[in-house]
């Protein structure tokens, strides 16, 4: 598919914030083209918001300074960096996980130099009540090495009220050096959620109980732990806002470490994540909508917000996609026209969000764009992929299979069509 810098649509459906960037150094908004007659859209003016991103991420000040040398020298204590009796690192331990400042400390020791300092670290963010700890927590799932302290890390978030961290923990109980860890914080993580285990539950027990619970937390992402906490909504927003900001940027690493963050926080980020896509800042609604997306079902309430974005230049297509994986089944009456419209990256994502939605009045259009040998192979995998979402379809699997085979078509972008197709298998069962 040709791309310039300053198309009047945004880039194909896997393409990066650089180009939205781009669009943008060609002179700001572009206008809007016409489109295929349909419902009206609603309107959601957009205002500049990155410095309001960036004053709210300055919202997280450091503790006083009278105070911080106290949680340095609790933080010595209970992570045994200095000699200290028994009953005296008790009593620091119990202090900082009390102290409502703690994270000021735990946070950097999560990535301390040494091994044991990080595996007690994150032993301590676990046992503290601070909720909003777990999106550092989170980042150092991305970064850590030691298999051991990967199980801490993930026994922390789900203490958390953070069940990605069940996943982890079915991983680790699939790995031999971690598989006793894992194991007995899993029996308890579950047996916390009031999940009937055998008195004596084997391996695949365990593992399918954690695998229930982790898959539930990515549908609703909402914590199964009883009675957890709500992060302080100020530290959530500040830490959220000071991930958003990095896309202003041209490094990727701050970018994807954003996105790993928050695609993982469950719905705690769908609040300002829907702020962010009044952004005028083309670049903050592209990554609002790929999150949007990603976290699926999850940010089903951002519906309405992503709908105005349906008639963006810049983000339309990525707005398609977005109400498909939420399941936003209200925006189909505005989905269903895109199938003709002459942009070609808005009717490819529109295949694929209404086979998503498994609208079943747009079958057979699906089913036309596939056979239409003119139409761009953008859209004819779309409709492939489409149709696959109802179901088995003959003509559709021949067409994918007959793009692996031949290797005309993005390798990596069939791989995760494939990938999406098996998880909406397992989602209807």
């Amino acid at each position: 598919m040709n791309r310039t810098a300053c198309r009047s649509r945004s880039a194909g459906l896997g393409a990066t914030i650089g180009i939205a960037l781009l669009a943008v150094a060609c002179g700001g908004q572009p206008s809007t083209p016409a489109t295929t007659a349909g419902p009206a859209l609603p309107t959601a003016p957009m205002r500049p918001l990155l410095a309001d991103l960036k004053a709210l991420a300055g919202t997280l000040p450091p503790p006083p300074e009278a105070m911080q040398r106290e949680l340095r020298d609790l933080l010595d204590l209970a992570l045994q960096l200095v000699e200290a009796d028994a009953r005296t690192k008790g009593r620091a331990e119990r202090s900082l996980r009390e102290h409502p400042d703690a994270w000021w400390v735990l946070e950097p020791a999560l990535t301390h130099e040494r091994v044991e300092v990080r595996r007690r670290a994150a032993w301590l963010c676990g046992q503290s009540n601070q909720t909003v700890l777990q999106l550092p927590l989170l980042l150092c799932l991305k970064y850590e090495k030691d298999a051991e302290t990967l199980v801490w890390i993930a026994d922390a978030l789900q203490r958390l009220g953070n069940d990605h961290g069940l996943g982890w923990l079915d991983a680790a109980i699939a790995t031999a050096a971690t598989q006793e860890q894992a194991g007995g914080i899993a029996v308890q993580a579950l047996q916390a959620r009031g999940v009937a285990l055998s008195e004596q539950p084997t391996w695949d027990e365990l593992r399918q109980a954690l695998q229930q619970a982790h898959r539930r937390f990515l549908a609703t992402g909402m914590p199964s732990l009883p009675a957890v906490a709500a992060p302080d909504p100020k530290a959530l927003a500040a830490r959220f806002a000071t991930h958003l900001v990095t896309t202003e940027s041209t490094l990727l690493r701050p970018v994807d470490d954003a996105r790993f963050v928050m695609v993982r926080s469950g719905k705690l980020a769908v609040p300002i994540l829907i702020r962010t896509l009044v952004a005028s800042e083309p670049y903050l609604r592209t990554m609002a909508l790929q999150v949007l997306a990603d976290l699926g079902h999850a940010a089903h309430d951002a519906s309405a917000a992503v709908l105005p974005l349906l008639g963006d230049p810049l983000t339309g297509s990525y707005a398609v996609r977005t109400l498909g994986e939420i399941g936003a089944t209200t925006a189909i009456p505005f989905l269903r026209p895109l199938l003709h419209d002459r942009d070609i990256e808005l009717r490819a994502a529109a295949t694929q969000a209404l086979g998503v939605l498994r609208d079943e009045p747009s079958r057979e259009p699906l089913r036309t764009r596939l056979a239409d040998a003119g139409e761009a192979m953008d859209v004819r995998v779309g409709a492939a992929f489409g149709l696959l979402c109802f179901g088995e379809d003959a003509a559709a699997a021949a067409f994918l299979s007959e793009r692996e085979q031949q290797k005309d078509y993005h390798e990596p972008t069939l791989a995760r069509l494939r990938d999406r197709l098996a998880a909406l298998r397992t989602d209807k069962r």
